[in-house]
């Protein structure tokens, strides 16, 4: 009979690996979740969707973003910024290309969106289609006969 030692530490820090390889990719495959670049938020306002994605250092002209169907696709290159002079000691700035996609309910007006960057911010715009938005239909008074 062989004896199998159980060490709970080693077990603990198997499953705090694991946690964190579930939050860094929630789905398995790193197209999401935390550490995918650029980081985005989503939400529904009240003419649509709105797209927030984290981009500091990047100008407008660094960034393609594109419509296919319900897809989204935010694309870019960060060029690195190496010292000129000296020798890089640390480097935890990402460089190099990217490129993020996001699909969309049916609802979402893809062709419609429109973009803006601020700050480091670059915020898009998807309006909800016409035929899905709410509609209001005003009740008429009609005189008895």
């Amino acid at each position: 009979m062989r004896l199998i030692s159980y060490d709970p530490w080693n077990a603990l820090q198997r499953l705090q690996g694991e946690i964190e390889r579930a939050f860094d990719q929630p789905f398995g495959h790193g197209l999401s979740g935390r550490g995918a670049f650029p980081p985005v938020n989503v939400f529904r306002g009240a003419e649509g969707y709105v797209a927030r994605f984290e981009v500091p250092g990047l100008a407008p002209e660094d960034l393609s973003i594109e419509t296919h169907g319900r897809t989204l696709t935010l694309s870019g290159k960060r060029e690195p910024r190496e010292p000129a002079d000296g020798s890089l000691h640390r480097r935890e700035c990402w460089s190099g290309e990217f490129s993020r996609s996001l699909q969309f309910p049916e609802d979402a007006d893809t062709a419609a969106a429109r973009a803006e960057c601020k700050h480091g911010v670059l915020t898009v715009h998807i309006p909800q289609k016409e035929e899905s938005r709410p509609r209001r239909i005003d009740v008429r008074a009609t005189g008895r006969e």
